[in-house]
């Protein structure tokens, strides 16, 4: 009987084997893409330092360089004379592994409560263009793996576990390879951005160690369906329960990956949280699961986004909703659809002269300045103020950037985890 389970395992591991070598030996690549990401398209001054010679249009420069836009060409009033005065187009060409080009003050997070500018460090071939708003488009081009590690940290943080970093590298790679084979996110010279509407990239800015290693370590892993690479959608804290991409993107495809939608803990359960009473009850609760740092050791970025509130008074909040139309004072908010996560997809603002209809989650997170963190919540009135109370941070498709560190801290690995949130997508290399 001994004999009979031992030979039944190895077999068992051998088809596992099989399994998993013939999901690996089609690939979508025959070698490493290189991606073109566009880093700044708001600014028309760029004050760029190179630390070593590179090529700007076939001339080798090195030091600091201001470059200005009229609208239609790029000028570099204060260059030596080895540099042209105008140029339609600037292409900035690595000499050396060394190579690095900072920029200051590149903005991030635009429109949203964390924009900011920030001095950032590139690597790569650079293009700078003029676009159709007369600002410049800078566009870095560079391998797949390299632009990985410009990711991984800045979304997750390159302090998190390694096990966390490795999924949010296969996640991210994998968002990666459906914008390149898709045009998802292109442009006429680009092929992702590097903002929060694709996935952030922010050069060398917050790269470590062992966020590095998390991308070396899972190079070319992709999650798949149907021999494609899928959407592998995340976000920052889902709340508690994750949500149906049909309610939050009804536009875009709904793989099988995407038709469910579960409470963030081992349980995996179903909770539909589409009427008000359960959703109110859902906000104002503490519930069971891997995102609620009540309960488990997450990070500070984490921390204030699993529950919040916003206040606003009512004259300051119907300016904000009315955008300069005399619709008169606020009275309501209305959740007319809710999803199964409770998040709002279609939504009224009464005004004593008007209602407006807004449909889609962040359509209607946008509609308050800077906009709300999700759209999971619940409106309380007084004679003065609307308090705004909600769940989450993001669309609450897929992972749950806050849940992966939970589970990581844990001892779960990446593969564990990334099972826990796409479980029917299959893990496979590209090249």
């Amino acid at each position: 009987m001994r004999n009979y389970k031992h030979i039944t395992k190895l077999w068992l591991l051998f088809a596992l084997f099989l399994l998993f070598n013939c999901a690996e030996s089609t690939k979508l690549f025959e070698s490493e893409p290189h991606v073109r990401v566009r880093i700044i398209n708001t600014l028309d001054t760029l004050n760029i330092q190179l630390d070593e010679e590179w090529e700007i249009n076939e001339t080798t420069v090195r030091g600091r360089l201001t470059l200005v836009t009229d609208g239609q060409n790029i000028s570099v009033p204060s260059s030596d004379s080895s540099l042209n005065s105008h140029y339609n187009q600037m292409t900035f060409t690595p000499t050396n592994d060394k190579c690095r080009l900072h920029i200051e003050s590149v903005p991030f997070g635009v429109g949203w409560w964390w924009e900011g500018k920030e001095d950032r460090i590139y690597e790569g071939t650079i293009n700078i263009y003029v676009n159709d708003d007369k600002k410049f488009d800078v566009v870095v081009a560079l391998p797949l793996e390299q632009y990985l590690k410009g990711v991984v940290p800045y979304e997750m943080g390159g302090d998190s576990p390694l096990e966390a970093l490795k999924a949010q590298a296969v996640a991210a790679r994998s968002e990666a390879v459906v914008a390149l084979t898709s045009g998802l996110y292109s442009g006429p010279y680009y092929d992702l951005t590097s903002d929060v509407e694709c996935q952030v990239f922010s050069g060398n800015h917050k790269r470590t160690e062992t966020s590095d290693r998390a991308v070396e370590e899972t190079r070319s892993i992709i999650l798949s369906e149907n021999a494609k690479s899928i959407n592998a959608y995340y976000s920052s804290n889902c709340g508690g329960h994750s949500e149906l991409i049909a309610n939050v993107w009804p536009d875009r495809p709904r793989p099988a990956t995407y038709q469910s939608a579960f409470s963030d803990n081992f349980k995996h359960e179903f909770l539909d949280l589409s009427n008000e009473k359960d959703a109110r009850e859902w906000i104002e609760s503490s519930p069971q699961v891997y995102c609620n740092p009540d309960i488990n050791e997450l990070p500070p970025w984490s921390k204030k986004n699993f529950r919040w509130k916003r206040e606003f008074s009512r004259m300051e909040i119907t300016a904000m909703l009315s955008n300069g139309n005399n619709y008169g004072i606020l009275q309501n908010i209305k959740a007319i659809e809710r999803g199964v996560s409770g998040r709002i997809y279609k939504a009224q603002f009464v005004f004593e002269q008007n209602t407006i209809e807004v449909t889609g989650e962040l359509k209607i997170r946008q509609m308050v300045h800077p906009p709300l963190r999700s759209s999971c919540f619940v409106v309380d009135k007084t004679d003065s103020f609307f308090i705004i109370s909600g769940a989450g941070w993001g669309h609450g498709v897929g992972m749950c950037q806050s849940g992966v560190v939970a589970q990581a801290k844990k001892g779960r690995n990446f593969e564990q985890i990334l099972k826990h949130y796409y479980s029917k997508a299959l893990i496979k290399r590209i090249y």
